[in-house]
This record gives structure tokens, sequence and C-alpha cells, in this order.
């Protein structure tokens, strides 16, 4: 009996063989006129239409994977000839289940350090926490405030779950954490927003600092990465900690401001007969006293007109020299930075910035 040299093996992925014996064919080769062949598309079109096809074919990118849990098969396939005829042969399937990997990512999210002055309470540090494995976990929320490379350590108040979504704490929606009752449970890709509160001790000084640790852990398991916890995992697969250890931390940082801009308004009533009772016709004038502790950037007084009163044009001042009424190159206005409203961009202000002084009148209607 001689057996033919022409033979194929297919492989197939929890997929049917063929119905019959195949021959293996050579492959198939597209050849363009001249005309088009010499027509190539810059380089980065190639790259473009390579993603956009990726993307068509493929869906979405996760970093998760397959599923805890997804069952992968595959059996082999071989077609020969034994003296002309064709045959063929199937091996056994293979089949295994994907394990459940235990991984997360903890990420502080306010824009910068949270200003705060001393003492405080209950100032608002915003964390975000994602589930970067593939399957449902669960994680245990602590703080760790004694950094011992700032100057203070907050005093923990509380920790707040993200009720509605939104990334903004909510007194009496967000929902308190108590650890072992409501600890957050996110499915594969899922986040949830955590809120931690501290308060601030007395007697700091103007620009020190204070360190807020957030530890997240999962509850089905951390340590060394590669480690498996027999039928921990989703539908009973195991549990293997990922490369994070199924523990991951994240610092937020309080930054105290001493600073602190007063305004100190007054006004005086000068009435026709030349006294100073407020009746119609009066001439009311207010002053505005502005200075600053520490150093205040940006600084903008806005007053709206009282009721029942008429500006008297061209009576703004700042520290007694005249200001404009129209939006122009001077820093007052009368009704331009907003409607019936007096404004006076002072500017940056510190300590050492004397008293600013701004004035106006008004007559009662």
């Amino acid at each position: 009996m001689r057996m033919a040299t022409d033979w194929c093996v297919h492989t197939t992925a929890a997929a049917s063989p063929p119905a019959g014996p195949t021959r293996c064919r050579p492959p198939l080769r597209l050849r363009l006129p001249p005309d088009i062949a010499a027509c190539q598309p810059p380089r980065r079109l190639w790259q473009a239409l390579t993603l956009l096809l990726g993307l068509l074919l493929h869906g979405p990118v996760h970093a998760l994977g397959a599923g805890a849990g997804t069952l992968i098969s595959n059996s082999a396939t071989m077609d020969y000839e034994i003296a002309g005829a064709l045959a063929r042969a199937v091996s056994n399937t293979v089949t295994l289940r994907v394990d459940e990997i235990l991984d997360l990512d903890l990420t502080w999210q306010d824009a910068g350090n949270v200003a705060v002055a001393t003492p405080d309470t209950a100032r608002v540090l915003t964390y975000l926490l994602t589930n970067t494995g593939n399957g449902t976990d669960s994680y245990s929320l602590s703080v760790q405030n004694s950094a011992g490379t700032d100057q203070f350590d907050p005093v923990l108040a509380d920790i707040y779950l993200d009720a509605n979504g939104d990334g903004v704490f909510s007194p009496g929606v967000d929902v308190l954490y108590v650890a072992g009752v409501n600890d957050p449970v996110l499915a594969a890709d899922a986040a949830q927003v955590v809120f931690v509160r501290c308060d601030i001790p007395g007697s700091l000084e103007s620009g020190d600092l204070g360190s807020n640790r957030l530890v997240a852990t999962s509850a089905t398991g951390a340590g060394r990465p590669g480690t498996a916890i027999v039928n921990a995992g989703d539908n009973n697969t195991a549990a293997v900690v990922g490369s994070s250890g199924g523990i991951d931390a994240a610092t937020g940082v309080y930054e105290v401001s001493n600073v602190t801009v007063v305004l100190l308004k007054s006004v005086t009533v000068r009435d026709p007969q030349g006294g100073s009772q407020p009746v119609t016709g009066a001439t009311l004038t207010y002053s505005i006293d502005v200075s600053a502790t520490g150093a205040a950037a940006g600084v903008l007084v806005t007053d709206p007109l009282p009721a029942n009163t008429t500006y008297r044009p061209g009576t703004l001042t700042l520290n007694a020299a005249p200001l404009t009424d129209a939006a122009d190159t001077d820093t007052g206005d009368v009704g331009a930075t907003a409607p019936a409203t007096v404004a006076v961009y002072l500017g940056d202000l510190s300590q050492a910035t004397p008293v600013q002084t701004i004035s106006f009148e008004v007559t009662i209607n």
C-alpha cells in the first residue's frame, strides 16, 4: 500500500470539521495591472486604513481580554491520500477555561492640590477605582495618612461612594462607605468614583502639604503576581493575581492656603436739603475697602446696583482715581461685565498690597 505525499493539516477552534476531505490549494495571489500597481498610497494612508480595518474586524480593544470562564476549544484535521483515495483524520478536541485575572487601577482625580484652611473640616479628595481584570471583583478600601514626607497628617473623616455617577460629591446622595458592608463590586472594565473626606489640623503655615493615601485591595485575593487561588474566580475558575498584585494605592494632596480677601462696605447719605436722610433724590456714596492676607490672584470685585436706585454716571473711582463706566482700557465698568453691576478688576493682591478702595454713587428713585 502506498501513501500519497500530498497532505495538509487543518486546525479548528470550536468549529466542526469540513464535510469531506479536501486537497490543499496554493495561496491565492492577486496580480494588479501595472498602472494600478504603480500607484502606491502614502504610508500614513496605509496605516490609517489598516487601523480602520482592524477596528471594523475586531471592534474596541479592551485590556482585560477574554472573560473569566470563557471556553477555548480546538481540534486538528488531517487530509491525505491513500492509493489515490482521499481520506481524513480528526483529532480529539482540547478544551480549556479562561481563568480570572485579579487586577485593578486606582488614580487620584483632582486637577491639583486641594486648597484647605487651618483648621478645616471634611475636605474632599476624589479618586477613581477601575477593575482592569477580566471578571467581577469586590474591593476593600482603607486610608493611610502618615506619609512622613509632608508637613501635616490629615485626619480621616469618612469615605463615600459616588452614587449618581457625576463624579462630584453630593451630600445626601452619595453613599457612606462601610468596610465589609458595601465594598464596591465591579464587573470587568467597570469603575467607581470614591470620595475621601479629611479634617485639617489648626496652626499650620500657608503652603504646608498633607497627603492622603487611599488603598484598594481585591477581596478575592492579593499577593505575588501569578499566584493562583483555586475555584475563587468567576464560573468556578482559578483566580490568578495580576500584575498589580491585587492591590493598588493613590495619593491625594491637601495644601494649606491662609489667603483671605476681606471686603468692607460702607455708605454715606446726602439728601437734597443737605442732610443725611435716605429720602427720594438723596445721593448714596458706596465705598468698598478690599484687603488680602497671603497671595490672591485675579481679584474681581462686583457689586450689583441696589434696587430702587439709579447709578450716577462718572462717579466710579478706584483709590480716588476716576474710572470710566464703559468697558475700555481701565479696570472698571458699570453694566458691561454684568448688567446693572459695578465691576472693578484688582488683579493680584498680597499682604503687602495697600487697601484698595472702590467708590461710586447712586440716587434713590
